[in-house]
């Protein structure tokens, strides 16, 4: 893998989720007997680069100063926030463990969080806590597209069915050209995102031979095998290429 700041990274990475992710509609909940974990964590295999420096050329007494890009997070001991980790091929297993609805935030003109994760015909709001307005601008490939200005302490709201189906959705700002974010609308429950220290857990999978898809919205995307066993736990370390 190689860190890109082409466009083409993204389009291609959100062309790949896209067609990887099957339609949530065919995800069954049932219960899951003795089922397996995935655990582990995602790291660099070198020292993080230094981070890019955001130029904060707009409204600048409401949002501040320059400050560094959140598209690289990487925290202790190498390891990679915010990287999409994904089992394939379950049809049946848990159920989801999200919030009934959604919250996704603009503050100090910077989104909050930067990555999000829900599912498909979720609804939400995506609020403006700031006193400046943003003009709010989704990028998918057919999974929720809008492009609409959110006036100061104001909010859009997502209504339910408006995300059709599973994908990766890019946040930006035409106003506030520095702010950028993830939806990340998952399939199945099978779906996580790594914390600070780069770290993940994948619970209640039911036994059986897997691919697992991982995705840095920089580093592009990988897959690889792994062999789940009931009531045992599948270490996976995934050690990422700059």
């Amino acid at each position: 893998m190689k860190v890109s700041q082409s466009f083409s990274l993204i389009s291609c990475s959100l062309l790949f989720l896209a067609a990887g992710l099957a339609a949530a509609a065919d995800y069954k909940v049932v219960p899951v007997s003795n089922g397996g974990t995935v655990s582990g964590r995602v790291s660099l295999n070198g020292p993080a680069p230094a981070p890019v420096m955001l130029k904060i050329d707009e409204d600048k007494a409401v949002c501040g100063a320059d400050r560094p890009s959140e598209e690289f997070l990487v925290g202790a001991n190498r390891g990679v926030q915010n990287v999409v980790l994904s089992i394939e091929t379950v049809a049946a297993g848990k159920d989801w463990k999200l919030p009934a609805t959604f919250v996704y935030d603009q503050k100090s003109c910077t989104f909050v969080p930067r990555m999000i994760m829900i599912k498909p015909e979720m609804e939400g709001e995506v609020l403006n806590s700031d006193s400046v307005g943003h003009n709010f601008h989704t990028i998918s490939q057919g999974v929720y597209n809008i492009n609409k200005k959110i006036q100061p302490n104001a909010k859009l709201v997502v209504a339910k069915g408006q995300i059709r189906r599973s994908g990766m959705i890019r946040a930006k700002c035409d106003i506030h050209s520095w702010m950028g974010g993830w939806w990340v609308v998952a399939d199945t429950p099978y779906t996580v995102i790594t914390d600070k220290d780069g770290n993940f857990s994948i619970g209640e999978v039911p036994p059986g031979t897997y691919t697992l898809k991982i995705w840095h919205e920089k580093l592009g995307e990988s897959k690889q095998n792994v062999v789940v066993k009931a009531g045992e736990t599948a270490k996976v370390d995934v050690v990422l290429k700059l």
